[in-house]
């Protein structure tokens, strides 16, 4: 005989906060490790569940830590991209898109430490920040945007990562405040870019609009 199909649905609920719950521990222990360097036993202690609980929901550590990584990618993606329009200048995406990670850092800052310790080290996070800018960076050189050849676009890019790492960093360790942080860090990527000073600041310095609340979580 099976089970009522609301059963099903609490059972499913129960699963995905398990889930969530795994998750969010492993991010912790992840960041705080700098890495995989951690047992199933101090996993199950930080997200308390049974450790027969962890090996029916993650194959294993290393795996756990790709699929946090791929999940954190496909959040910052959703929730920072559904903010744009069609109509918004790529220069400003440039900065909007640095200043609304920061501001998403500072609202989860588990998630903004877990940046902070793998942006630079992990390809598929790396790609958040460098792929969808990318994309702004090369439609901004080709309106003349920029003044800067465009052969230095790759060194644009490493310039904006570096940027929203550090200005993020600043928040966390609490020297500014997110919005400080992200329109200064904004405002010398632009001017970087060859933007004329007084409009790189006003670019810097507009209201943001609301962050997408996302889905994945």
């Amino acid at each position: 005989m099976s089970a009522p199909h609301g059963c099903d649905d609490q059972k499913g609920v129960l699963v995905a906060s398990t889930e969530r719950r795994i998750r969010a521990a492993a991010m912790r222990l992840f960041t705080a490790r700098g890495g995989t360097q951690l047992t199933m036993s101090e996993l199950a202690n930080e997200a308390q569940v049974a450790r027969g609980t962890l090996y029916r929901n993650i194959g294993s550590i290393e795996q756990l830590f790709d699929t946090v990584l791929a999940e954190m990618c496909a959040e910052l993606l959703e929730r920072v991209s559904a903010t744009f329009t069609e109509d918004d200048d790529a220069v400003t995406r440039v900065a909007t898109g640095l200043r609304m990670l920061v501001r998403y850092g500072h609202q989860d800052p588990a998630v903004g430490r877990f940046i902070v310790r793998f942006t630079l080290t992990e390809e598929a996070l790396r790609s958040v920040l460098t792929g969808p800018p990318m994309h702004d960076l090369r439609a901004g050189f080709a309106k003349g945007r920029y003044n800067i050849d465009e052969s230095m676009i790759m060194s644009a890019a490493s310039l904006l990562v570096g940027a929203t790492v550090s200005a993020l960093s600043m928040v966390l360790e609490g020297h500014q405040t997110w919005r400080e942080a992200g329109s200064r860090a904004a405002e010398l990527v632009l001017r970087a870019l060859g933007i004329d000073a007084a409009e790189a600041h006003e670019i810097a310095t507009a209201d943001l609009r609301a962050l997408h609340p996302g889905s994945h979580r």
